[in-house]
């Protein structure tokens, strides 16, 4: 049983999302995953056009899904439901998330104390995400703690960097696998066109706080060479902080060009990936990255913060991960990739995908959530 608080068709909320769709369709044939979500996508009231709310259907991607109106979700609803549903295992993700994680694990540790859970908190533990709200987040780390919320977990990392801010947050004898994303699959590279002194970069990613637009855009600002895109994709969560965002676009020099995209399925990301040179996330923080792990399978080197598992990018010629207090570094990683040639950067595009594919192994990583799961149950039952 997996709590989350949208899914497919949904995928506005990025990540997360594609997380827990990527684990579905790669072991949908050994295990029956039971999901349950809300009916509509992230910061929309409308439920998915041809979903039945409030009941379990068959999913195209061969898993169990209750679509519920958020209207319906409480603590009462959600007890219900799960004594009404056959599981042996339940994955949450999210960390602050009250109807999708709290109340679910309050509920398992009155009701279903033998039930195992693995918990993964989606980068919500990093020092970028905690300083977002920080007061209302410590607070409520400090009440888990108190009451014990997470103290049969088993706690789900996907980067060393987030094994490290699970033990430094929450418990450093906490336990805690450390199973990287899976990523999507990506077809063929396609050669890209690239002119030397012009370069295109793109941002793929939730327009909020956290993923650090109005920081990106004040690099551009200091941008006074060069022909320079920027395309913008993704929803936008934060309204204020995207107007904050539309006052830095109108002043950019004239050799700067941004435009927002809109929002972008996951199914046209490679597509849309296919002009662009170079993605630039500075991201406050991201234990995974599904976007930037993408763009790196499409041949774009990527220049991002350093809040991120992928470090050691410049060691590879694969793009640039900085600390956020150096933008004259991002600046001048910009201008390396926007002086390239379509030789020099063939070679960089060809570095991108064989760092990442080297990183990550698809066939290696099933199996790793495999064992997660499978000894999971075990265990607990052995224990019993």
């Amino acid at each position: 049983m997996i709590f989350i608080d949208w899914f497919y068709p949904g995928f506005l909320a990025g990540g997360p999302v594609q997380s827990i769709t990527s684990i579905v369709e790669n072991l949908n044939t050994e295990f029956n995953f039971k999901i349950i979500t809300t009916n509509c996508d992230l910061n929309s009231s409308e439920p998915y056009p041809e979903i039945i709310s409030n009941c379990w259907t068959h999913s195209p991607l061969n898993c169990e899904v209750y679509y519920a109106d958020k209207k319906n979700l409480n603590y009462r609803f959600i007890l219900k439901l799960m004594k009404e549903t056959s599981f042996d295992l339940v994955y949450i993700n999210s960390f602050f998330s009250i109807n999708f994680s709290i109340i679910p694990l309050r509920i398992l540790n009155a009701h279903f104390s033998t039930i195992p859970i693995v918990f993964a908190p989606r980068g919500m533990l990093g020092e970028g995400a905690l300083a977002i709200k920080s007061i209302k987040k410590k607070l409520f780390i400090q009440y888990s703690k108190f009451v014990k919320l997470h103290e049969n977990v088993i706690w789900h990392a996907t980067s060393s960097q987030e094994v490290s801010e699970i033990e430094k947050v929450i418990n450093p004898k906490s336990e805690i696998q450390n199973i990287s994303n899976l990523p999507k699959r990506i077809g063929r590279n396609r050669v890209k066109a690239k002119i030397e002194n012009e370069l295109n970069l793109c941002f793929i990613s939730r327009i909020s706080e956290k993923k650090n637009l109005i920081y990106a855009l004040s690099v551009l600002n200091k941008l006074d060479a060069y022909q320079i895109r920027y395309r913008i994709y993704g929803p936008i969560e934060d309204q204020a902080y995207w107007a904050k965002c539309k006052e830095i676009i109108n002043g950019l020099p004239k050799n700067v060009n941004v435009s927002y995209e809109g929002n972008l399925k996951p199914t046209d990301i490679e597509k849309a990936l296919s002009t662009e040179h170079v993605m630039f996330l500075p991201t406050l923080n991201e234990n995974f990255g599904h976007s930037i792990v993408e763009s790196l399978l499409c041949g774009c080197p990527v220049i991002i913060s350093d809040q991120t598992p992928w470090n050691d990018l410049a060691n590879f010629d694969a793009g640039f991960a900085l600390e956020l207090n150096t933008p004259e570094k991002f600046k001048t990683a910009i201008i390396h990739y926007a002086k390239l040639n379509q030789e020099e950067f063939n070679e960089a595009s060809s570095n991108a995908i064989n760092y990442i594919s080297k990183k990550i192994n698809l066939e290696e990583i099933v199996q790793q959530y495999k064992q997660l799961f499978n000894d999971s149950i075990k265990n607990r039952s052995i224990n019993l």
